[in-house]
Parts: C-alpha cells; structure tokens; sequence
C-alpha cells in the first residue's frame, strides 16, 4: 500500500469521521501516548494540531498542562519546531504554526507524536506524500532515539503492509484509540 489512490481513499475514510467521533478517538490515543514510560520520561514533547480526521493530540497536552512544540514547515522542505509564544497561525496545507516561540532543534526532542495516513505492525509509515517528517528526522535512519517517534492513528490507519522506500523513517511506536504497537526491528537488527 504506497500508491496515491491507496492514500487519497485513507484520507476520505479519516474525513468522513464526524467532529465527536475524532474528539473520543483523540482522548482515548493520548491518554494511551501520555502513559507510555517514553512519553513520561519526555522533556521536550513535539505534536501536531490535527486537521482532516487526524487524531488531535494538542488539546490533550494542553488540559494536561503539558508544553510542547510544533511543527513549521520550512521552504527548503523540512520542519522546524517551536513552542508556541501566542497564537496559532494558518500554515501550509490547513495546518496551524506558531506565529513566535522557542526554537527546538529536532535532534533536541525527546519524543514526536507523528502525524500519518496509514501504518504498519512494524512502523512503517505513509505520510501525506510530502516527505517533510522524514527529511526532517533522517537522522534518525542511522542513529537510534530520541526522538523517539510516537505515530498517533486511528485504528483502522493500521494496515497490513506497506513498503517502505529507503528514505522513510520508521515509527518506534504507535498507539491508536484501542491500544498500542511496538513495532520489531527487521530480521538481522537489534
């Protein structure tokens, strides 16, 4: 499952959910990601706003009192992360950036909560197409956590397989509004 059509119909699916539905959704997968020993022992958190359907993780972290940065999208096709300073603004693609705020280099986070389309049982992850998560974290091909990476999904975003191209970053973690996956390293890896 790598194709566009595979990802556009992913994306109908998760925007057909009504505003309640990802609202439970969002509550039930955070309260998972916030117990999680990787998140707890986190100093610096980054997130995303969600937007279309996509798990929401914000405002949990914010009832629960937590700081934690968010993605910019940078021209040269990365991102850049900060702690909000202020308000949100609109940024590329419908999401929302912070206006002013702290700079957070990503090799400075101690865990990423992912946005994604579809995932697999061993984090392998299909984006919006973009590549923006993993030119940012390709580091991260070469070198083991932190950060560590958080995929946060609907259930039905886990599929069977897909393939990953050799610039994909994998998830070591998901968690979905019914449970968690610990992906395992491929035969050969420790």
């Amino acid at each position: 499952m790598k194709s566009d059509s595979a990802r556009d119909q992913m994306i109908r699916q998760r925007e057909s959910l009504s505003g309640e539905a990802v609202q439970r959704a969002s509550l039930r997968a955070m309260e998972s990601a916030m117990d999680l020993d990787e998140f707890r022992a986190a100093g610096t958190i980054a997130a995303y706003v969600g937007i279309r359907g996509e798990i929401d993780p914000w405002p949990s972290l914010l009832a629960g009192g937590l700081s934690g940065a968010l993605p910019v999208i940078q021209p040269r096709g990365d991102l850049e992360f900060v702690i909000p300073d202020g308000p949100l603004q609109r940024g590329p693609f419908g999401t929302s950036q912070p206006v002013r705020g702290e700079k957070v280099p990503p090799d400075r986070l101690d865990a990423v909560l992912v946005p994604l389309v579809a995932v697999d049982s061993r984090g392998n992850r299909m984006g919006h197409g973009a590549g923006y998560y993993d030119r940012t974290f390709a580091f991260r091909l070469s070198q083991p956590a932190p950060p560590v990476l958080i995929g946060i999904a609907h259930s039905f975003q886990v599929v069977a397989l897909l393939e990953p191209r050799p610039w994909d970053v994998p998830l070591d973690i998901i968690v979905t509004e019914t449970g968690i996956l610990r992906p395992e390293p491929p035969i050969g890896e420790d």
